[in-house]
């Protein structure tokens, strides 16, 4: 049991150059390079989209029935700017209790993926498509048997508690700031026992993890590269000793 915990979850601890770097606080100059004058403008938006199409994760795939869509909500909460994000109600099927952004499946009536990320939100969080500065969208990533596209966008000022969230579908919802999301201290991985890591935000109410870290782990270095230098360390696998007794034992009859 507790090596299987050790190898499937390693955010509660870090290698001792990771956790040294976890220790960096943001300087000035790295937090005056996340206010809004700063990211807010049709430079940054450009070059923010431009590298987020450079990076692939998967081929994109011809079937519109597993594919689906998510809005990562850019926003200003609090004089800040954050992404938002909700957490899953327990009366859904799948992925009940987990931190996840606004989407889900293309439908027929879906002209594009980006209408079923807007659509979404608005079933979701009641955002009106209209009020969503859409910059645009990074490339599918795959989830099991359905592949994702992240649409980035603003949504202005929010106040997330005053959102009127479909409570079948959303129990809550909340913006974690860019600060928090670049914070060294805040920025974990966990390792699986199927020898993938992926990448693990704290420093909230909720944990945000899974195909929801990963989405802002690709938004994040698109967005401020500059700042944002989270890297997603690997650890060996640590075998017990009826593992390593049994390698040793096949060696031996080999």
């Amino acid at each position: 049991m507790i090596l299987r915990t050790i190898r499937r979850k390693a955010e509660s601890f870090l290698p001792l150059s990771l956790w040294l770097k976890s220790q960096r606080k943001l300087s000035t100059t790295e937090l005056a390079q996340l206010t809004p004058e700063a990211i807010l403008n049709d430079q940054v938006r450009a070059a923010c989209i431009k590298r987020l199409k450079l990076i692939s994760l998967t081929k994109k795939s011809g079937n519109d029935a597993s594919q689906a869509a998510v809005l990562v909500p850019l926003c200003m909460h609090n004089g800040k700017l954050g992404l938002l994000y909700t957490l899953r109600s327990n009366k859904v099927s799948m992925n009940r209790g987990q931190v996840s952004f606004p989407g889900g499946k293309k439908d027929n009536n879906d002209a594009t993926l980006e209408d079923t990320a807007l659509r979404e939100t608005w079933e979701e969080l009641h955002i009106p498509r209209d009020t969503v500065d859409v910059w645009g969208s990074g490339n599918l990533v795959e989830r099991k048997h359905v592949s994702v596209l992240p649409v980035l966008g603003f949504i202005g000022e929010v106040d997330p508690k005053s959102l009127p969230v479909n409570t079948h579908e959303v129990e809550e919802a909340f913006v974690q700031p860019l600060e928090k999301l670049c914070d060294p201290q805040f920025c974990r991985y966990t390792q699986f026992r199927d020898n993938y890591t992926l990448p693990t935000y704290i420093g909230g109410d909720h944990k945000i993890w899974g195909l929801t870290a990963v989405i802002t782990h690709l938004v994040m270095s698109a967005l401020v590269p500059g700042v944002y230098k989270h890297k997603i360390a690997y650890l060996k696998p640590i075998r017990g000793e009826s593992e390593k007794s049994s390698t040793s034992s096949k060696a031996q009859k080999s």
